[in-house]
């Protein structure tokens, strides 16, 4: 039997000569991260495939196409994750946090899995790095997250950003928009892709990100979001972007 010298593709090896370029980002968004007043959390890399489905959306391209899923030893469905999110509020639930003083600040740099089509820029193995507020619901949190992003772009000297920002506004306002959006892309329906038409009745937002042409094009006459916003909901939206202002953070 000879032996594999070849990588799996879409895997990257880090070599020596490359480790310290990454070491110095990592750093970076350590050190502004815990400046903000969060603090690191680690997950498993492997978790129960439900909890995925669940908090990623089961109509999603990830939970439906791009994840790692096998059947462990034991016959139970395992999945390598394929973002931190999920795996950070099990963590929070599972180890009650929720007990603990208000807001919980966390972050984590990990290594996900997705099974894509490898191109520039995009791997099935990659790294991620994130951060997540539990317990504050505040416009000022909300504006001081995009701040920490925008500090750890400016040290590693990245430019040319374009930050832009929306609300996905409370289950009420949701449930506006997604009746709006059933009736706008029932009216296309014959022009939409297989995957779309299913994912018109359990969730139209999917519709928006579609990668296909036609469906591309139907998306941007679609209704937005920032119109079905309650008054709650948009003076919460309006107070992030007052704290933006101030910040001098462009939008």
């Amino acid at each position: 039997m000879s032996l594999i010298t070849s990588s799996i593709k879409g895997t990257l090896d880090l070599l020596p000569k490359d480790s310290y370029k990454t070491q110095y980002i990592e750093a970076a968004m350590r050190e502004i991260a815990e400046n903000y007043g969060f603090y690191e959390m680690r997950t498993p890399v492997f978790e129960h495939t439900e909890l995925f489905e669940r908090g990623v959306g089961d109509t999603t391209d990830v939970v439906q196409k791009e994840m790692y899923t096998f059947s462990d030893k034991g016959g139970r469905s395992i999945t390598l994750r394929p973002e931190g999110t999920a795996g950070a509020v099990r963590a929070f639930l599972e180890n009650g946090l929720f007990n603990e003083p208000m807001p919980q600040k966390i972050y984590y740099l990990i290594s996900c899995y997705r099974y894509e089509k490898p191109q520039a820029g995009r791997l099935r193995e990659f790294h991620q790095f994130g951060v997540e507020c539990f317990g504050a619901g505040a416009p000022s949190q909300d504006a001081e997250i995009i701040a920490l992003a925008n500090e750890v772009f400016n040290y590693l000297g990245v430019s040319n950003l374009s930050l832009e920002i929306n609300s996905i506004g409370c289950k009420k306002c949701r449930a506006e928009y997604h009746k709006a959006l059933k009736e706008y892309f029932a009216s296309h329906i014959d022009e939409l892709c297989d995957t779309c038409r299913g994912r018109l009745e359990k969730n139209p937002m999917r519709i928006l990100d579609c990668k296909s042409p036609i469906c591309s094009e139907i998306a941007k006459g679609a209704p937005v979001i920032t119109d079905y916003l309650c008054d709650d909901c948009r003076e919460h939206f309006d107070s992030v972007k007052k704290y933006l202002d101030a910040m001098n953070i462009a939008y």
